[in-house]
């Protein structure tokens, strides 16, 4: 008898390990002839599991595949073919391009770290920015609630009133997903077409607080590669600051190092990592907000310095960068962050970003006058993409 194994992969969704090859379909829309159409309605698993009562058309599991059949499944109520693929678990429609081998990368951070903020300005530098940078093809799939919130959200602090949005709301489950297909130079010079597929999901700051809490969230345990965005406010020697500033101090109750803590006990335990053993797991550790302190450094500084607009990460200029970051974080009383990271992580790197580009008027909670100018803000993201060679690193 011959054994044969499938692979997984986690849904860009829900996080759940699915088998690419073994997939539900969503009905068209379109019935067989002389077959009544089907109609939307709440889907009872996106509910459970997403918390989306959206009205969708069904969705089903297809009858056992023939080999040689060609045939695109039925729907069983309306027997219209389709080949809109979805999700077993969560009944999400799956990118055109989802593999064993498409990477997630989470984005997480402690209320008031400017989560909602960044996810806002860097969907538009996907689409646009970095797509043009890497000549590449950077689109949203489907639709969610916080596709559309982010996006209201960028207007609203680019064209409307200004105001930075709400704080995201702990029932918001459903993740922003993008599809990326770009070019890059293969064996002996010949460019291939590669696709990858990225899912970020805005965590509520609460559900980082603690590892109990921390333990919820699942999706940390299916990414590839994590960014932890850390609110440099938060650290002792900027806290005072930030008070002078109009920060709220409800957003400066968690430290950067509880944050880093219940993420460090989540991924430990789910790489089931014995004492002295560290996370494989590669964690871009981002210092958000950098615009408050560009007054404070040398013209010249690499927090201040904008990233290459050349179609390659930067692996000299993001170690100097790490370098200098580092030395913030101990400045401003951050060693305890330092080490666990050093004790816990086989591979990290610190980075800046700033998604608005200078600092908003914390107490009326609005944008500068000078509008959005995101700084650096794809370059976590960047480094991801590098270490998976999905975009060519230079070396120093």
């Amino acid at each position: 008898m011959a054994f044969g194994f499938s692979r997984l992969a986690p849904c860009p969704y829900c996080y759940a390990q699915i088998d690419p090859g073994k997939v539900w379909y969503r009905c068209s829309g379109r019935p067989a002839p002389g077959r009544t159409a089907c109609v939307v309605s709440e889907d009872e698993s996106r509910v459970r599991v997403l918390g989306d009562a959206l009205p969708v058309l069904p969705s089903f599991e297809p009858e056992a595949r023939r080999s040689l059949s060609n045939a695109r499944p039925a729907c069983p109520r309306c027997q219209g073919p389709t080949g809109t693929r979805v999700c077993p678990n969560c009944h999400s429609v799956l990118p055109d391009n989802f593999t064993v081998d498409s990477p997630l990368f989470g984005i997480v951070g402690v209320r008031g770290s400017g989560k909602t903020v960044m996810l806002s300005v860097l969907g538009k530098e996907l689409t646009e920015t970095v797509a043009r940078r890497f000549d590449a093809s950077i689109d949203t799939v489907g639709s969610s609630n916080l596709l559309t919130r982010l996006d209201s959200a960028r207007k609203d602090m680019e064209t409307g009133t200004g105001r930075l949005p709400d704080q995201t709301a702990a029932s918001e489950r459903v993740p922003a997903v993008y599809t990326v297909t770009l070019q890059k130079a293969g064996v002996a010079g010949i460019r291939q077409t590669v696709s990858t597929i990225f899912s970020f999901y805005d965590t509520a700051g609460e559900n980082l607080s603690t590892p109990d809490k921390a333990r919820d969230l699942h999706y940390l345990e299916a990414a590839n590669g994590i960014i932890l965005l850390l609110d440099p406010f938060g650290f002792p020697g900027n806290r005072d600051d930030a008070l002078r500033r109009g920060v709220n101090a409800n957003s400066l109750v968690d430290e950067p190092r509880t944050v880093l803590r219940a993420l460090t006990d989540v991924l430990r335990e789910a790489e089931h990592l014995k004492p002295g053993k560290k996370i494989k797991k590669p964690v871009a550790v981002v210092l958000a907000k950098a615009d408050a302190f560009f007054d404070e450094v040398d013209p010249d500084s690499p927090i201040r310095k904008p990233s290459t607009r050349e179609p390659y990460f930067d692996e000299a200029e993001s170690l100097e960068l790490h370098e200098y970051v580092a030395g913030l974080i101990d400045k401003w009383g951050g060693d305890d962050v330092l080490r666990t990271l050093d004790h816990n992580y086989q591979t990290y790197r610190f980075f800046v970003a700033s998604a608005l580009g200078s600092e908003p008027d914390y107490k009326s909670g609005t944008v500068s006058s000078r509008g959005i100018q995101p700084h650096r803000v794809a370059e976590p993201l960047l480094w991801h993409m590098a270490r998976r060679s999905l975009v060519t690193m230079k070396r120093a």
